[in-house]
C-alpha cells in the first residue's frame, strides 16, 4: 500500500526535495532511491521539468517511465508529490506555436531553451497546460495522492445521504485518524423527501460513529445551503431551514469536554441562484463561501487558524478553459461543428453567424450535452449555400458559463445550379423547367428596341450577356414555383431566368421575347 503523508510524518519532519529522474539514465534510479532512504528522505517532488518527456509530440502521452518512478519511490516508502510540468513547455511548442513564448520589455521574443519560457496569458499555452495537468490528475490522482488514505475530493461523497455517511464514517475516521471532522450532510436526504427531524437524527448518528473511532474528535457541523431549481424549492428549503435552526441545539447536546461540536454558518449569505452550478451543488463562488464559514468556525471557537479574510475573493465560476480544436465540416443539410471537450463541462452552447454576405448578429445554434469521452459535436442546419459562416462554442458547468472558443469560419462553396431550361412566354405567363438544386429564380427583363411605331419592328438590342450594364433589370424573385404571371404591360420585352441556390448564382436561361400578340 502507498504510504500516506500521515504515516511518513508521524513524529518526524518532512525531508526531501525535487527529484528529476528523467534527466538521468534509468539504470541509476535504483541507486538514487537507495541513497535517499539512507539519507532519511521521506518526500520528493517529481515531474517539475518533465513536460517534453511526458508529451514528446503534440497530444502524445508517455507516462510509462513516470509509472516506474512512482512505483520505485512508493516501494521505498517515499511519498511522491507529482508536480505539474507547466513551467517548462516542450521545445516543439515554442517552435510550432511562437505565440506561447514570452516577450521582454522591448517586444523581443524570449525563445525556448531555459525554464519558464512561456507566456502565461497565451490562450494556446494555457489550453495545452490545462490538458497535460488534467491528464496527470486523471492518471495518478486517484491512487497516487500524497495522503493515500484521503482521496482527491478530500473524502467528499457526492450523492450520499446522511444515513450512508453514518454507515461508513467510522471506518474513514479509523483510516485517516483526523483531529477534526467537518460535516456538511443532509441536502440529498431533504431533496429526496426526508424531513428535518430525520436528518438531525442521522447527523447525531454520524457524530456517534466518528467518536467510536476517535473519542476526542472535534466536530464542525455545517448548515445545509438553500437549493434552487428543484421540483419543489419551497418545501425543500423549508425543511432545510428547520434543520439549520435546530443545529445549534443539537451541537450543544452532543458537545463533550474532550470532543466539542460546533456549527459553521455555511448557509449565511448563500444565494443558490448565483452560488450553485446546478440545483444543489456549489460552484466555485459557493465553495468559497462554504470554506470560509468552516474556516471561521475552526478559528473561533475551536482556536485553529484564523478566520477567512474578508471580503471574500471574487472567483470565476464555470469551466476555466474554452473548447479547443474547433472544426467545421460541410454536411448535406448544413455544417457539423466539433470540438475537444473541456474538463468539468456538463454542456456546451454553439454560436454562429453569417459574416458574408448580409452579416448577421451572433446567435445560439443549439445546446449540446457533454459527451462521455470529453469531445462532442453539433449539427447546424438552415445554412445558405454560397455564404461564409463563423462558429464559436462555450462550455458550461450547469448554468455557469466558461470562456468562448476561438472562432472558426467555413465557406459553403457548393456547385451553382444549372440554368433553367425550356423557358417560354405566352398566355399571360413566363414559365420554365426547374433547375436541379435551385432554391429560387430571378427573372430579368429588358425592353425591345422599336425603331418605328409598328410593334412588329421591335427586336432585341443585341445578343450579348444578360446584366445590369446592358440594360437588363431584375423584376421578380420566384420561390417554390417555375411560373410568373406577366400582363400586357410586359409586352415588347425580352426575358431571361437565372437559377440560384441561396447565395450562389447559377446560369441564365436562353432569352425569350414577349410581344403583345403573345
Amino acid at each position: 500500500m502507498t504510504p500516506s503523508l500521515h504515516d511518513v510524518t508521524r513524529g518526524r519532519l518532512l525531508y526531501g526535495g525535487d527529484h528529476n529522474p528523467e534527466q538521468w539514465p534509468e539504470e541509476v534510479w535504483h541507486e538514487d532511491v537507495a541513497l535517499m532512504r539512507e539519507a532519511g528522505v521521506n518526500l520528493v517532488t517529481v515531474g517539475v521539468f518533465s513536460w517534453a518527456r511526458l508529451e514528446p509530440r503534440p497530444g502524445a502521452r508517455e507516462f510509462d517511465w513516470l509509472d516506474r518512478v512512482l512505483d520505485l519511490l512508493h516501494g521505498a516508502g517515499i511519498v511522491a508529490h507529482d508536480a505539474t510540468p507547466t513551467a517548462s513547455p516542450p521545445p516543439w511548442m515554442g517552435a510550432r506555436l511562437p505565440e506561447t513564448l514570452p516577450r521582454d520589455e522591448t517586444g523581443a521574443t524570449v525563445w525556448y531553451g531555459s525554464r519558464n519560457h512561456f507566456c502565461a496569458s497565451s490562450p494556446v499555452y494555457r489550453e495545452y497546460a490545462l490538458r497535460i495537468a488534467a491528464d496527470l490528475a486523471d492518471r495518478y490522482g486517484d491512487h497516487r495522492y500524497a495522503v493515500a488514505d484521503f482521496d482527491t475530493d478530500h473524502a467528499g461523497a457526492w450523492g450520499s445521504t446522511a444515513r450512508e455517511v453514518a454507515e461508513r464514517i467510522g471506518r474513514e475516521v479509523v483510516d485517516a485518524d483526523p483531529h477534526y471532522l467537518l460535516l456538511l450532510v443532509g441536502v440529498n436526504d431533504v431533496v429526496r423527501g426526508a424531513d428535518s427531524a430525520e436528518v438531525l437524527e442521522r447527523t447525531r448518528d454520524i457524530v456517534a460513529a466518528a467518536r467510536l473511532a476517535r473519542g476526542d474528535i472535534r466536530v464542525v457541523l455545517g448548515e445545509i445551503p438553500p437549493v434552487w431549481g428543484t421540483e419543489d424549492d419551497q418545501t425543500v428549503n423549508a425543511a432545510i431551514g428547520e434543520y439549520n435552526a435546530a443545529l445549534p441545539a443539537l451541537a450543544d447536546r452532543l458537545t463533550r469536554a474532550d470532543s466539542p461540536v460546533v456549527v459553521a454558518r455555511t448557509a449565511a449569505d448563500y444565494a443558490p441562484a448565483d452560488d450553485n452550478w446546478d440545483e444543489v451543488h456549489p460552484n466555485a463562488r459557493g465553495e468559497v463561501k462554504i470554506a470560509a464559514a468552516f474556516a471561521d468556525t475552526l478559528a473561533d471557537p475551536l482556536g485553529l487558524g484564523r478566520p477567512y479574510p474578508r471580503p471574500l475573493p471574487d472567483v470565476e465560476v464555470g469551466p476555466t478553459a474554452a473548447p479547443g480544436g474547433l472544426r467545421v465540416e460541410r454536411t448535406a443539410d448544413g455544417a457539423r461543428v466539433s470540438w475537444d471537450g473541456v474538463p468539468g463541462a456538463t454542456r456546451y452552447e454553439v454560436f454562429g453567424r453569417r459574416v458574408d454576405p448580409d452579416p448577421e448578429e451572433r446567435a445560439s445554434r443549439g445546446d449540446v450535452a457533454a459527451a462521455a469521452d470529453g469531445g462532442t459535436a453539433h449539427e447546424v442546419a438552415g445554412l445558405f449555400a454560397g455564404a461564409v459562416y463563423e462558429f464559436e462554442v462555450r462550455a458550461f458547468k450547469g448554468q455557469d458559463p466558461g470562456p468562448l472558443s476561438a472562432p472558426v469560419r467555413v465557406e459553403l462553396a457548393d456547385d451553382p445550379p444549372p440554368a433553367p431550361e425550356a423557358v417560354r412566354a405566352g398566355d399571360g405567363a413566363l414559365s420554365w423547367e426547374a433547375a436541379p438544386g435551385a432554391t429560387h429564380y430571378a427573372v430579368w427583363r429588358r425592353p425591345l428596341e422599336c425603331p418605328t411605331l409598328d410593334p412588329g419592328d421591335c427586336a432585341p438590342a443585341d445578343a450579348g450577356p444578360v446584366g445590369a450594364d446592358t440594360g437588363w433589370q431584375t423584376v421578380a424573385v420566384v420561390r417554390d414555383a417555375t411560373r410568373l404571371e406577366i400582363g400586357p404591360e410586359q409586352a415588347n420585352h425580352e426575358f431571361a431566368v437565372r437559377s440560384h441556390r441561396d447565395y450562389l448564382e447559377g446560369g441564365f436561361s436562353e432569352r425569350v421575347v414577349y410581344r403583345a400578340a403573345d
